[in-house]
């Protein structure tokens, strides 16, 4: 998933494919920060040329709350969150590879 947007950069270009390329996502302080790049178009990012632009978006509670909590990312309660647990505990001869779920 992407967002098709024309926004015209500083230098006068414009990008008009704009992707996610990082989350980080603070549970602790039910914050986190979003980064999307932009590209000429799809094809561009799929050719792998270089981004043309950049926006950054914090977020915090209640937004947080309201997309960011496991249960609002997956009601099934398959997540990222949970998956990170999966996966931390089944690196193979890493020190929580016998942690206990609770």
């Amino acid at each position: 998933m992407a967002l098709q947007q024309i926004i015209q950069h500083e230098t006068g270009a414009y990008s008009q494919y704009w992707r996610i390329v990082n989350t980080n996502l603070d549970y602790e302080n039910l914050s986190g920060e979003i980064v999307l790049w932009g590209y000429v178009n799809q094809e561009a990012r799929e050719n792998g040329k270089t981004r043309l632009d950049k926006r950054t978006f914090t977020v915090q509670d209640p937004d947080f709350t309201t997309y960011f909590i496991p249960s609002a990312i997956d009601p099934q309660d398959i997540n990222q969150v949970k998956n990170s647990y999966l996966y931390i505990k089944g690196i193979s001869g890493g020190e929580f590879s016998t942690a206990t779920d609770v």
